[in-house]
């Protein structure tokens, strides 16, 4: 058996928690972008867009659903943040390749994935972005229309 859907209240409440859970951890990536370069286990750039991404999120939950360009809007951003997340991690500094025999091989194919993914991504968000623009304003909007 499938869980009751949240009620409304239950829907804002995990929706804002998401959003303070994703503004918090993009505060703390923006604390390490700051500092000094360190032994850092994670880029502060992909927390700080992962934040940004969990809080998008959490905004399409508060949001009501009667606004729907509002929460395609939100959904858009979540998306355009995951898109920038792959091209971060696909295209951006660092280290990309391994020197020599199978390990070559092996990150070559790795970062031919990470490409190839980092472009669906950005073309799912240039999806959603029309998307979101060619949205009534609100769902009564639309139901007026198909009415008439």
């Amino acid at each position: 058996m499938g869980a009751k859907p949240l009620s409304r209240r239950g829907q804002v409440t995990v929706g804002l928690l998401v959003i303070a859970l994703g503004f918090g951890v993009a505060a703390i990536a923006t604390i390490h972008l700051v500092m000094p370069p360190g032994k850092a286990v994670l880029d502060p750039v992909v927390v700080l867009i992962s934040g940004f991404a969990f809080a998008f999120g959490g905004a399409i939950l508060v949001v009501p659903e009667r606004r729907g360009r509002t929460r395609a809007s939100f959904g858009a951003l979540m998306i355009t943040s995951v898109a920038l997340l792959f091209d971060w991690v696909a295209f951006g500094p660092g280290e990309h390749h391994a020197k020599g025999g199978v390990a070559h091989l092996r990150e070559m194919s790795r970062h031919i994935l990470l490409a190839s993914g980092a472009v669906l991504f950005n073309l799912m968000a240039l999806w959603a972005w029309f998307r979101a623009r060619r949205m009534p304003r609100n769902r009564s909007i639309k139901s007026k229309s198909v009415a008439a």
